[in-house]
């Protein structure tokens, strides 16, 4: 990715007409401050966080005791006897049904990282759910400074077409007074007449297609934008920054994050587990099994679990995580030269529309020009209206292209931001 050097952009700036409301002026910057208070995806972080905390808080009662009350009532088909015969002694028989309740208390005391585990990949998931409500919020970002250039190249065009009607309007008033004067013919001054309803046309139509960029621009920022505002164009240095931090690209990073979590996670699973447990009840038998009589008991001890073979189960996730961290490369690295691919065509058409914007100021130059010769010449009837307003026409259509040039241009340097993943401040 090559490196553009920092220019400063001098842009001009143009009287659209729009506003925020209670004020006069709206910028870009602006808008998307007003988007973050406004857009409802904000809330969707708060909610994210609230849900990693309650399971943060289900992960810590690991290490906490653990009751359990337990009834349990049997019947057998058989009973341990004592046939022995002994003198003066009877033994009896235990009874067929047997009775129990019991509370057992579990105190985890080791589980070879297990838990710990647990709340590093709740961690690594926290930050890839908030990642994804950043990336969606970027998104939206981009499409509200797409609708806010619109509305510039809207506001652009309907300022020039209002001073060119201007214009035309005081054309027709030298073109009828010659007509009562009987020195121009009155279809002249029919074919302005003519001319100017087509710039009204044109004006409504701007003006229809603005109305639809502030509505969508205010579902997405709260801002209500009328006509009695003026529009800033960013006037931004081109960067040279050659690294991506977009929050879907940091995606790659927070993915890789998690997949090694779970690696680890799949290590200390494996590990012998150590407790310690006791346990009060009462039933029939106690722990004396020859007894028939209901009696309470106690005991307390300790217990090791390990899973000694799992057949390979634990080897295979492993590969897979090693597999989904390869793929996880490939699309990094597609990314990157999709990247590179965009900052270089930005650059090549930023290039391309500073001459293009050089050209048109001399060629608006030169029209000026004729257009004020064939002015003269019509007012003194010397050519037709159908010749002055080619003059004419072809002038509207020069300057606004240079506009046009001139949002674009600021357009494809806030672009460039975007694609870098870089800030736009005032």
């Amino acid at each position: 990715m090559r490196k553009a050097r920092i220019i400063s952009l001098t842009i001009t700036l143009l009287a659209s007409t729009y506003m925020l409301k209670s004020q006069n002026t709206v910028t870009l910057p602006g808008l998307l401050k007003s988007m973050e208070q406004w857009n409802k995806l904000y809330r969707v972080s708060a909610a994210t966080d609230s849900v990693y905390w309650l399971r943060k808080s289900n992960i810590k009662v690991n290490y906490l005791p653990k009751v359990e009350l337990n009834a349990e009532a049997t019947w057998q088909s058989d009973v341990t006897k004592v046939n022995i015969p002994m003198p003066g002694i009877s033994i009896p028989t235990p009874d067929n049904d047997n009775y129990k309740l019991t509370i057992d208390v579990s105190q985890l005391i080791w589980d070879g990282g297990a838990t710990k585990s647990m709340h590093q990949l709740e961690d690594e998931s926290r930050k890839l759910e908030q990642n994804k409500v950043e990336s969606e919020l970027y998104t939206q970002k981009e499409r509200v400074a797409s609708l806010y250039f619109g509305i510039l190249s809207t506001d652009m065009a309907i300022r020039q077409l209002k001073a060119m009607a201007v214009e035309l309007d005081r054309r027709i008033e030298e073109l009828e007074s010659g007509v009562n004067a009987g020195v121009v013919l009155e279809s002249s001054a029919n074919a302005l007449k003519a001319e100017r309803l087509r710039l009204e046309q044109s004006i409504d139509a701007n003006l229809s297609q603005r109305y639809s960029l502030t509505e969508s621009i205010y579902s997405l920022t709260g801002v209500k934008i009328d006509e009695s505002a003026q529009g800033i164009i960013p006037s931004l240095a081109i960067p040279n920054q050659d690294v991506c931090s977009r929050p879907d690209y940091k995606l790659f990073d927070l993915q890789n994050g998690y997949l090694s979590t779970a690696a680890g996670a799949l290590t200390s699973r494996r590990m012998p587990k150590l407790s310690a447990f006791a346990r009060v009840g009462y039933g029939k038998p106690g722990l004396n099994m020859l007894s028939n009589e209901f009696d309470s008991f106690a005991l307390v001890g300790a217990r090791l679990s390990w899973s000694i073979w799992d057949w390979n189960s634990t080897s295979r996730e492993r590969q897979t995580l090693k597999i989904q961290q390869n793929i996880l490369q490939y699309r990094r690295n597609a990314y990157d030269e999709g990247c590179s691919a965009q900052v270089s065509s930005a650059l090549a058409q930023i290039q391309s529309l500073q001459r293009q914007i050089q050209t048109d100021e001399k060629i608006v130059e030169l029209l000026e020009k004729s257009v004020k010769a064939s002015a003269s010449q019509l007012k003194n009837g010397t050519i037709t209206s159908s010749v002055y307003l080619s003059d004419f026409n072809s002038l509207l259509r020069a300057k606004i292209d240079m506009d046009l040039h001139k949002i674009k241009l600021s357009q494809e340097v806030v672009r460039l931001y975007f694609t870098l993943g870089m800030s736009i401040n005032d």
